[in-house]
């Protein structure tokens, strides 16, 4: 028969592997060729593992919110955010901005003109560096979609 001993400290809780879930309205949203929406991207935080503001001075790292080249969409304008917290971290030695809970970002997406009406995706991507405690993970980027139907520009 075989025994198996544990010290005292052998059960550690491992960190979340994603404390922060994104998020995207996930009905369709119809705009014009031409024009411009704002989408709101939320992220649900674990308990213990703030998340960082858009202004954030690294380290550590900041949230960053973007909308990758190469689609019918790009950034229209000033993503707009909440007032985040503010408090002394003292594993950073410095003040830091955060969210708990959840936060919810609005982020205006400009369609080109020239966009074929129809289905298109808007793809937006966050990236964020979760600390609880002193445990740091590394920076994620998560890939969100947002379904658009783009009529014709006026």
């Amino acid at each position: 028969m075989a025994f198996l001993a544990l010290g005292a400290g052998s059960l550690r809780a491992r960190p979340p592997t994603s404390p922060i879930a994104w998020s995207v309205p996930s009905a369709t949203v119809t705009v014009a060729a031409g024009g411009t929406i704002r989408v709101e991207v939320s992220a649900n935080i674990d308990d213990g593992w703030p998340l960082h503001s858009l202004r954030q001075p690294s380290p550590p790292d900041p949230t960053r919110i973007a909308v990758p080249e190469g689609q019918p969409v790009v950034r229209g304008g000033k993503i707009e955010a909440p007032v985040p917290k503010s408090a002394f971290d003292r594993a950073q030695g410095a003040d830091t901005e955060y969210y708990v809970e959840l936060v919810t970002f609005s982020v205006p997406l400009s369609v080109a003109r020239m966009t074929a009406p129809g289905k298109h995706a808007a793809r937006i991507k966050t990236t964020r560096q979760a600390c609880g405690g002193s445990i740091y993970l590394r920076p994620r980027t998560a890939t969100l979609e947002v379904p658009l139907q783009v009529t014709t520009a006026k």
